[in-house]
């Protein structure tokens, strides 16, 4: 597709993503909905507020209605469309830096098929769309937030976190309306760092996507969750001040679960970057391991074709479908709470025995030229690959480039592989 990446339209703003490109999606998108409205929420960008205008007017033009909640999460939005079964935009380009944003698009709670986004994009080139004689309004709708933080609270009503001592990295993001009053609802101590939500520093040095920010600077916290820009992902910290990563957490979360007799058909989720050291670990649990393509929405179609509940990504975004139709980063949180009171045994216990192999990646700038189709490439990830290393070279579905992991035993060996590979693609 032209427009459409992994994860909704995402590109730098005013160059690949604009004002004019957002009225035409706002327009396709109305004309194909008839008698219901559309939630839109942002996160902290600064482009944010333009693209929302320029959305809503396509939107209302169509005659369908607007409903504005602000700055709030991907998966608040998410719970809010699947509560009034209606569509929902996400303004958002996630764990990007500030330059980029992004649309992403919501139905009753799932982001929205291929077909559909195949369909906006047939409108978008022909330009030629339906008069229509009514026009929408936009409403603001910040109850929406309240709506989102009641569902949580609901959701976790047994968790008591009264005497626990709990440090959050917003990444200056979607989360700064609603993570720390979750926690401190249900009773907990709360360090909060990277609160503001100035726009421009958007996942800068800190958040999921650099959560060594969160274990140097945590001091009261006992435990530490590091949330990316629209709130989708998270990272822990543990009490020693590792960084536990998305893997581990899905190994975690997958025991726990397991013990409840909540995980379905003993089953996980992952992608072709999901480290070799979890699916040992879970087949010793009985569990098996499925992998899929690079992508949260690949994740949870494989989720619901299984019939599992548990899946997700080495960076964080953790599908648990008994509680969300999304990646939830506060969602995730509460559910490792939860299993460390459970089980009364510290973060760090429970993430050392599962097994991380060293990975490695590395990104390599894209042009019209390369190709990953060459018989000497193929050739040379064969041979690496039967020397016992798990190669991923593929295109990135969010940013031009192409991205090299492998995975071995030896970090040094597979930092020349890397290395080789690189030079391989360039050439």
């Amino acid at each position: 597709m032209k427009y459409f990446g992994t994860d909704g339209i995402r590109g730098v703003f005013g160059e690949t993503l604009t004002d004019d490109l957002a009225f035409k999606v706002g327009k396709a998108l109305g004309e194909m909905i008839e008698n219901e409205k559309v939630i839109i929420g942002k996160d902290t960008r600064v482009s944010g507020d333009s693209l929302e205008a320029a959305l809503s007017a396509g939107i209302t033009s169509m005659g369908v209605d607007v409903l504005s909640c602000g700055i709030l999460p991907t998966p608040a939005v998410a719970l809010l469309t699947r509560i009034t079964r209606s569509f929902g935009v996400v303004i958002s380009a996630s764990h990007n830096p500030p330059e980029y944003n992004g649309i992403k698009i919501l139905k009753s709670g799932y982001k929205i098929p291929d077909k559909m986004e195949e369909e906006i994009e047939k409108r978008l080139e022909k330009e030629d769309f339906s008069k229509r004689y009514i026009v929408g309004r936009v409403k603001s709708f910040k109850e929406g937030k309240d709506m989102y933080i009641g569902a949580i609270l609901e959701m976790f009503k047994d968790l008591d976190l009264t005497g626990e001592r709990v440090s959050l990295d917003l990444a200056n993001g979607a989360t700064t309306v609603t993570a720390k009053d979750v926690f401190e609802f249900l009773g907990a101590s709360v360090e909060v760092f990277n609160h503001s939500q100035d726009g421009l520093l958007i996942n800068q040095g800190c958040g999921a996507t650099h959560p060594k920010f969160l274990a140097e600077q945590m001091k009261n916290g006992k435990i530490g969750f590091t949330f990316d820009g629209d709130g989708d992902r998270v990272l822990a910290v543990d009490e020693e001040r590792n960084v536990i990563n998305g893997d581990k957490i899905i190994g975690i979360l997958a025991n726990g679960m397991m013990r409840e007799g909540r995980l379905k058909n003993n089953m996980v989720v992952g992608t072709v970057m999901t480290n070799g050291g979890l699916e040992e670990y879970l087949k010793g649990k009985g569990v098996k391991l499925v992998r899929t393509k690079v992508g949260d929405k690949y994740v949870l179609e494989e989720m619901l074709r299984l019939r599992s509940n548990l899946g997700g990504e080495r960076s964080g975004h953790i599908i648990i479908l008994d509680r969300s139709t999304t990646g939830d980063g506060l969602i995730t949180a509460l559910e490792i709470m939860r299993i460390l009171k459970n089980s009364g045994k510290a973060l760090s216990e429970l993430a050392k025995v599962i097994p991380d192999y060293p990975q490695i990646t590395k990104n390599v700038k894209r042009t019209e030229k390369t190709s990953l189709e060459s018989d000497e490439l193929k050739k040379l990830i064969e041979k690496i690959t039967a020397d016992g290393y798990r190669v991923v070279v593929r295109p990135s579905g969010t940013e031009p480039v192409i991205r090299i992991t492998v995975e071995g035993k030896n970090r040094e060996e597979i930092e020349e592989i890397v290395e080789k590979l690189s030079r391989a693609i360039e050439s």
